[in-house]
């Protein structure tokens, strides 16, 4: 019979697992039965708790409440500390989701305590995470803080860097609302030194999960960072905040930037080699000598530095060069079709064989530029181009 009610046990939890909760109450519901039948008082215990999950899954926490609180009751009675953990812990989070944040405190204060007494960090952590949470969303900044604090402590000893990116992130959102900007600004500090050693150490492609897990925010917390020689190959880094960011020698190859934000970035010689651009802000970007054969198209390079840029075969339909230092820069095949060159500098710019239908050139010196044959000097000229004899 033993076997017959774990079975049932087990089948209840694949209904969980593929999100049929009613299915899944009603399962554990005959294992409650099986095992109180065996008076086997830790597994009816663990099946009250699956079912208050069950019944939170389905929203009805005062029932979720009531389960969780027969899973301590028997977890007390046979000093079954790790049942005792895992109830306590389930009674806080279902009492802070009802917005009973007094009550939730109570269950994670007696939670911390069995973690402490257990020699459980990471549930101790988890446990002074929830609380400083509690106490923050009850406006007591200080008691947060210091919750914070020791989960931070924690999470060093024992080198759990998602943990210590939580607290870190938690922690300057805490000195903010007091407007302790030095306080906030050094966990950020700490926050992208973790990120970047992090990054480093595993010399992966996954810059966004790492940056995400160390809890910084992509659109607000990456400008003007330093991340000169990153290898960011094939990155998704799609909208992301990069403006004035050091990228100096960084690997962007294949990496996605479309719509990002790279306005003022310092990117020499930087490898954006079939790096999706499209519509991504580079204005004043320092591209100087940069690999930038890829695809821009309607990209704002305005005021961009692309001095001796490779440009080869780019694709850049609609994109903004207004201004922009392009001497030297080589666009052989590049497809300028629809681009803005007015004001740009294209001093031994070379534009063999490339694409200039539709350019705005009205005013455009070419006179230095270099490969523009006979038959294409002749027709911008007509749009308005200036070459040498005609100055």
């Amino acid at each position: 019979m033993e076997e017959q009610a774990d079975q049932i046990f087990k089948q209840g939890i694949l209904q969980y697992q593929s999100q049929q909760f009613e299915a899944a109450l009603q399962t554990w519901q005959k294992a409650l039965t099986h095992y109180h039948d065996l008076n086997d008082r830790k597994r009816e215990g663990a099946t009250w708790g699956n079912l208050g999950v069950a019944y939170e899954a389905l929203g009805n926490l005062d029932q979720a409440i009531k389960s969780y609180q027969q899973h301590l009751a028997i977890a007390i009675e046979i000093q079954d500390l790790k049942g005792q953990l895992n109830a306590l812990g389930n009674l806080g989070n279902t009492y802070y989701t009802q917005g009973d944040y007094h009550q939730a405190i109570s269950y994670q204060q007696q939670q911390l305590a069995i973690a402490r007494q257990l020699q459980d960090p990471q549930t101790t952590a988890q446990t002074l995470s929830n609380l400083a949470i509690t106490y923050h969303t009850l406006g007591e900044i200080p008691q947060a803080i210091e919750y914070y604090q020791q989960q931070l402590a924690i999470a060093k000893q024992t080198n759990n860097r998602p943990s210590q990116g939580n607290a870190l992130k938690n922690l300057r959102l805490a000195y903010q609302t007091l407007g302790e900007d030095t306080h906030a600004q050094n966990c950020y500090q700490q926050q992208w030194a973790m990120l970047r050693q992090w990054f480093l150490d595993e010399k992966s492609d996954e810059f966004v999960r790492i940056a995400q897990m160390v809890g910084l925010n992509l659109f607000e917390d990456l400008v003007g960072v330093d991340m000169s020689g990153f290898d960011l190959y094939y990155a998704d880094l799609q909208g992301v905040n990069l403006e004035n960011a050091n990228l100096t020698q960084a690997n962007l190859a294949l990496a996605d930037l479309s719509g990002a934000k790279l306005t003022t970035a310092n990117l020499t010689q930087a490898i954006l080699s079939n790096a999706n651009l499209r519509d991504a802000d580079l204005s004043h970007a320092n591209l100087y000598q940069a690999d930038l054969r890829t695809k821009l198209p309607r990209a704002n390079l305005s005021y961009a530095n692309l001095e001796e840029a490779d440009l080869s075969s780019a694709y850049l339909p609609q994109a903004n060069l207004s201004h922009a230092n392009l001497s030297s820069a080589n666009l052989k095949y590049a497809d300028l079709s629809g681009v803005d060159l007015r004001n740009a500098n294209l001093q031994d710019a070379d534009l063999s064989r490339a694409e200039l239908k539709d350019a705005i050139v009205e005013k455009v010196c070419f006179s230095k530029a270099i490969g523009i044959s006979q038959r294409i000097q002749s027709e911008l000229v007509e749009r308005g181009a200036i070459f040498e004899q005609n100055e």
